[in-house]
Formats: structure tokens, sequence, C-alpha cells
């Protein structure tokens, strides 16, 4: 009985202990990075084309995996957090050697990341990370790949982040198709999604209005880096153009030449080009979170 007691007690003194551990690690984060990714996969959603073809998409492994590693050996915590608050699927496409300069190890360090990080494990629904209080939060950020174009960019609780984020002027970083998702913070982006697939061009102006990224300098996936997937790796065209969709709605969109790197940043929008702008924009995003501490 006696041995029963003490280690009943030896429990009871151990608990608050962890209790002081998990808040000691907590304190020393510098502070909460919202990651964003889509619900889109291979499994409910496809990506249709133009001609009725499908496309199983979903993140680029090297867009989300870089970033993400760098913010969290700079001290970062990062929170995954979906439209349905599901594990998102990567896309096939995007494990490639060649994505990370043939680095092996690179791409192995990554897939590691996405397959087995309690990050990427453990995401939360968008409307739950608004409920928790964003001001928890000191930056977000969006990876691309196709899968954006289907549920972020129409996201409302995604654009309820947006706005917020705006109006704090937080760090607000999309890279490749990610920028596309930007658009959930105008007033009816379904509408507007709607009009870009149908060509409707008095519908893209009127929906389109009062974005509050317009006027803003930016970059997102270019049409000539598009035409070359749509020829070699979908077989197939696009609903729509992202940097077209941008500029409709008012963004100044820049682009550097086909497939270098190239990002930037206009107050506290911060756009990627292209997969190879992984590591730019991770740096240009821990720089802009630096400059707010």
């Amino acid at each position: 009985m006696k041995k029963i007691l003490l280690f009943m007690l030896a429990l009871m003194l151990m608990v608050p202990t962890l209790s002081a551990e998990a808040a000691s690690n907590e304190s020393a984060s510098k502070g909460k990075v919202l990651l964003v990714a889509s619900s889109t996969n291979t499994l409910t959603f496809t990506l249709t084309l133009k001609d009725g073809k499908v496309d199983p998409t979903g993140y680029f492994l090297d867009e989300l995996a870089v970033p993400s590693m760098r913010l969290i050996k700079e001290g970062y915590q990062v929170v995954l957090a979906t439209p349905k608050g599901d594990i998102p699927v990567m896309d096939k496409v995007s494990n490639n050697v060649a994505l990370f300069h043939g680095n092996q190890a690179a791409l192995d360090e990554a897939l590691d990341f996405v397959q087995h990080d309690p990050v990427m494990l453990h995401p939360i629904k968008i409307k739950d990370a608004i409920a928790e209080g964003l001001d928890n939060y000191a930056a977000v950020y969006v990876p691309g790949g196709h899968a954006p174009m289907n549920d972020l960019m129409q996201d409302k609780d995604f654009g309820k982040v947006l706005r917020y984020f705006h109006e704090t002027g937080k760090p607000t970083a999309f890279l490749c198709h990610g920028p596309i998702a930007s658009l959930a913070a105008l007033d009816d982006p379904a509408g507007y999604r709607k009009a870009l697939v149908s060509g409707t061009f008095d519908e893209q102006a009127e929906k389109s209005k009062n974005w509050q990224y317009a006027g803003y300098r930016m970059t997102i996936y270019s049409n000539a880096e598009e035409y070359s997937v749509e020829e070699n790796v979908l077989k197939g065209k696009l609903p729509f153009y992202v940097a077209d969709a941008l500029q409709i709605a008012g963004g100044i969109v820049e682009h550097a030449p086909l497939n270098e790197g190239h990002v930037v940043r206009d107050r506290e929008l911060i756009t990627g080009q292209n997969p190879a702008s992984d590591h730019m924009i991770a740096e240009e995003l821990v720089n802009a979170l630096a400059e707010k501490h």
C-alpha cells in the first residue's frame, strides 16, 4: 500500500513538471505562424481542366516544406490549417529531386517533414484558428501547387484571416500558385472564380472590385510557365490563369524570366513566383518577422 501511495505521489509531482516544460517550450517560441494549405486532394476534388480532364493536385513539396522548416529552425511555431482540418495532400509531381537542385538529402528531409512531423499530422480548421484568436499569430504563409485554385481562393474563412492580417500589417506570404488564395479577401470570391472560369469579362470586373491588395506589387506563377506545364504535365488547358486573375483584380504583377526565382515584397504582402523561389521567400518572411519584433 505504501508503495502504491508513493507511486501516485510521484505521478502527481511529475504533472506540473511536464506542464512547466511544455509552457517553457511555448514561451521559447518567437511566435506562431499560420501555415494554410488546401483541402483539395485526389480523393475528393480535382481541378477540372477546360477540356474536361482532371488534374490530381495538391501542394508542392518544396513550397510547403522549405519555408516551414526554415521557420521552425528560426524558432517559430508553425500551425497547419486547412478549410476542413484535414491533412493536405502532396502533388506527386513535386516529389522530384530537381526541385531541390539535385540534392537528394534535401528531398528526403522534406519528405520526412511532411510525412512525420507533428505540424503536418495535426492540422486544424481555418475557422478554429479564427476562433482561437488571430492575435496569436505573427504571420500567415500559403504554399502553391494548383490546389488553392479550387478552394482557398474562394474560402470565406480564409478571407477573414486575410482581412485581419491586412488590417494589422502582419506578414502575409504566398508562393507560386499560392497568391491566388489572396483573392479570398474579395467580397464575393466564389463569384469571381466563376467569372474567371466562364470568361465573362463584365462579371470579372464587377466581382473583383474592392480587393484589399489592388495596387500592390506582387508576383505569381507566370502564364509562360503555365503554358509549359499545360503542354508537358497536364496535357490540357487550365480553367483560367492565375496571373491574369490577380491583374484583373488590380494587382501589379511582376515576373522574372521563366523558372527563375523571384520574390516581391510590398508592405505586408510577400509573394514568390515559382518553386525556385522557395528559399528566397523563406528568407524574406523570416526577415519580415524579425522586423516586427
